[in-house]
């Protein structure tokens, strides 16, 4: 019923409607500049003179700017690559414990691989006052203020287990 009531009214007075759509003035779209099209500056000579034509006052004032650099320019190695010159990283070899085959053998300065992360959380969760953030610091070459973020945002996975009356408890919560 619905399809009806909306077709009555889409077709209601049509023609007369589309006669007044196209009898309204259409709006003037803007003047373009004359060399706005590179088609007619091949048919009129003035157009292409005006295009390769100098600009005295331009150019005068282009000659009073004056660019001064005080860095000295970068110089690019000779062995064939194209690839700006950058400072060497210091690296420190990794302190392997049993997981060594799976872990890095040299890392940057200030960063740690997983496998030492790893370790070093679990050396703090297990004797926190032998493994301070401040020898953390100093073993792995680490800033004081990124460990004690480490320590204290990360956590290593711990297992627990739940007794079994806890266990039926769990249970009950979840069925109701």
């Amino acid at each position: 019923m619905g399809g009806r009531v909306t077709r009555v009214f889409r077709t209601f007075n049509v023609e007369s409607r589309a006669r007044r759509e196209i009898s309204k003035e259409k709006p003037t779209p803007a003047p373009r500049h004359r060399t706005a099209r590179t088609d007619t500056a091949a048919e009129h000579p003035e157009i292409k003179e005006e295009i390769l034509r100098k600009d005295d006052r331009l150019l005068t004032l282009l000659k009073d700017v004056f660019v001064e650099s005080r860095e000295p320019p970068a110089r690019v190695k000779d062995g064939g690559s194209e690839h700006l010159p950058c400072k060497p990283e210091e690296k420190r070899l990794t302190k392997l414990g049993h997981l060594g085959a799976l872990d890095v053998k040299k890392v940057s300065k200030g960063k740690v691989s997983l496998v030492e992360a790893l370790t070093l959380l679990n050396n703090h969760k297990l004797h926190p006052q032998i493994w301070t953030a401040e020898k953390i610091a100093a073993e792995y070459s680490l800033e004081l203020k990124d460990v004690n973020s480490l320590l204290e945002f990360f956590i290593p996975f711990t297992v627990q287990e739940f007794p079994k009356e806890t266990k039926k408890a769990i249970k009950a919560i979840k069925s109701t």
